[in-house]
């Protein structure tokens, strides 16, 4: 009987001091809603930046290709074979001693 007794009269008081100390428990609620609120924008904005991040590894290898192509083309420009390549694919040129044949669609 005591113990219930005792039990009752410490829950009352805890209840006492929870009514009369109603503003820091606003505030704890208010706190833990906001710093929610924060964890989720934090988690969006990761997942943002992650994906900004994916995309910049994408177009900077897609650069290092592109820069790997030119320098190639660049550094065969001297070469003649690469020259008359281009002359017979571009402009239709051909060789001395060699036939050109047209097709018609």
């Amino acid at each position: 009987m005591k113990e219930s007794k005792s039990n009752k009269s410490l829950t009352s008081k805890v209840f006492k001091i929870a009514i009369n100390s109603w503003w820091v428990i606003l505030f704890m609620l208010v706190c833990s809603i906001g710093y929610d609120m924060g964890i989720k924008k934090r988690k969006i904005a990761i997942i943002e930046m992650k994906t900004k991040y994916n995309n910049l590894l994408a177009q900077r290898n897609q650069a290092t290709t592109r820069k790997e192509d030119l320098s190639l083309k660049l550094a065969s420009q001297s070469d003649p074979s690469w020259i008359e390549q281009v002359l017979m694919k571009e402009l239709g040129v051909v060789p001395e001693n060699k036939i050109k044949v047209h097709f018609k669609n």
